[in-house]
């Protein structure tokens, strides 16, 4: 299937939902017990998700070219990303192996990264380049003292890795799997660069509530009614499990403008929907006709996460599409997901860990946050099967 026969059938399903006043539907009603939000799950969360198995790091518009870096911060892990001279992308602990301090901040271009503390200086390939007062160190051995460098893998626009040195090197098909490998090269996006740096929203909720209010808008309606519900339909969504991945779709209202229409007539159908894919276990990436929304959920405590917001423009943006890109993306920021997504999460708490609320529901109506939630629970069982 190629980009064109994909918006094209999700268009179909869409517009059937709408007519129908349906969405699609989970086999069943999930039903979890409170205790998945506990502290003892959070520690064992934070393990086997967040530190043993591979992350999304970034997009590969983050590091556009040679020389490119980028500096975040996941699951307390400061992190200094770059691109080489030779175009490979790397990860590293940003830490000076002096006395620990961070050797960047923000993002651009550099040749090399100097500590401030004592001027200690790396090169891109995070190796010690050079030493001040380097004969108050003795012989230090420049190949054994470079930045602690961390698993990477970069494909098909994403970059991906892992937060512990150790272990098997990555693959960026293994992790992806060949159904949304294929689809993500599809969009063609590995181009689209950052506008601006990534932006970092508290939320005061487990990590978990966080991540399921991208995964479905059954909430539209109520939550959003005077926001995102003008501007998508609310209650209807389609649903395509890619693995342990998966993708949503969401119908804008200007959709409604092709019920009368014969296909032949429709022309660029991507216009009328927002497609959104969950990439195992915290990131969210959604497509619009203008940019992607990149989406990266930490956890930062039980009862408390992170969400790392970057927004990645199209390269062959006109001048009036880049404007409103601009011009929404305060808009998403503020009002819709701090405003109403982050503070109806933070309402959750205390009220998932006072020991009284015994479990929360998932409707056949999300059954994306059931696939992830089932899937969680399958990591950490094999984690536990092989003594993880």
């Amino acid at each position: 299937m190629d980009r064109e026969a994909l918006e094209y059938s999700l268009v179909r399903r869409l517009l059937k939902h709408i007519e129908d006043r349906t969405t699609d539907l989970a086999d069943d009603v999930m039903e979890l017990s409170t205790d998945v939000y506990s502290r003892e799950r959070y520690e064992r969360e934070a393990q086997v998700l967040f530190r043993d198995q591979p992350l999304v790091f970034c997009l590969s518009g983050a590091l556009p070219q040679p020389g490119a870096y980028l500096t975040i911060e996941l699951m307390g892990t400061p992190l200094l990303l770059t691109r080489d001279a030779n175009g490979r992308p790397h990860a590293f602990l940003n830490a000076c192996r002096h006395r620990g301090v961070r050797v960047a901040d923000g993002g651009g271009t550099a040749k090399r990264f100097t500590c401030p503390f004592h001027a200690w200086t790396y090169g891109l390939d995070g190796a010690l380049v050079s030493v001040a007062i380097k004969d108050a160190f003795g012989p230090v051995c420049h190949e054994e003292r470079g930045l602690i460098e961390l698993p990477v893998a970069e494909g098909y626009g994403v970059v991906i890795g892992r937060l512990e040195p150790e272990g098997e090197p990555l693959d960026i098909d293994e992790y992806l799997g060949p159904e949304l490998a294929g689809e993500l090269a599809m969009f063609d996006f590995a181009t689209w660069q950052p506008h601006g740096e990534p932006h970092v929203h508290k939320v005061a909720a487990n990590w978990k509530v966080a991540l399921d209010t991208f995964r479905e808008n059954y909430h539209f309606n109520f939550l959003h009614k005077k926001t995102l519900a003008t501007y998508a339909h609310g209650g209807v969504l389609t649903f395509d499990a890619l693995g342990p991945h998966l993708r949503n779709c969401s119908a804008l209202r200007s959709i409604d403008e092709l019920a009368e229409l014969p296909e032949s007539q429709w022309q660029d159908p991507a216009q009328h929907i927002s497609v959104q894919y969950a990439l195992f276990p915290n990131t969210n990436i959604t497509f619009d006709a203008r940019h992607i929304e990149l989406w990266q959920i930490v956890p930062t405590g039980p009862d408390s996460c992170e969400v790392l917001h970057t927004a990645y423009l199209r390269t062959d943006l006109t001048d009036e599409e880049r404007a409103k890109a601009v011009e929404m993306a305060p808009w998403i920021c503020k009002e819709v997901v701090d405003g109403e997504d982050f503070w109806v999460a933070g309402r959750t708490e205390p009220g998932l860990r006072v020991g009284l609320l015994g479990s929360v529901l998932f409707g056949r109506n999300e059954p994306a946050p059931q696939h992830l939630h089932r899937g969680f629970d399958e990591a950490l069982a094999r984690a536990d099967s092989q003594g993880g």
